[in-house]
C-alpha cells in the first residue's frame, strides 16, 4: 500500500463518502489504526475537570465545598420528587 501526505479541507460527511470508497482491507487499516487511539472514557474526563477545577479552587475549603455538594444533592433530589 503506498502513503501520500494530503492536507485536506473537507467536511466530515464528505471524508465518510470518501471512506465508502475505501477497499476493504484499507477499511480494516484504518480500523486498527483508529482503535489503537485512547478515546478517555466520561469518568476520566470527568476527573480531569474535577482536578482542574481543585487547582483553580484552592481558596474553598473541603468543608465548604462538601457542603455546597450535600446542599445540591438535596436541591436536586427534592426536584426530582416534585
Amino acid at each position: 500500500m503506498s502513503t501520500r501526505t494530503l492536507k485536506l479541507d473537507i467536511s466530515f460527511q464528505e471524508l465518510l463518502a470518501v471512506i465508502d470508497q475505501l477497499e476493504l482491507d484499507q477499511k480494516m487499516f484504518l480500523k486498527r489504526k483508529l482503535d489503537r487511539e485512547k478515546v478517555p472514557s466520561w469518568q476520566e474526563r470527568f476527573g480531569r475537570a474535577l482536578r482542574q477545577l481543585g487547582k483553580k479552587n484552592k481558596r474553598f475549603t473541603t468543608k465548604e465545598v462538601l457542603t455546597d455538594v450535600e446542599r445540591a444533592i438535596t436541591e436536586v433530589r427534592g426536584n426530582a420528587q416534585n
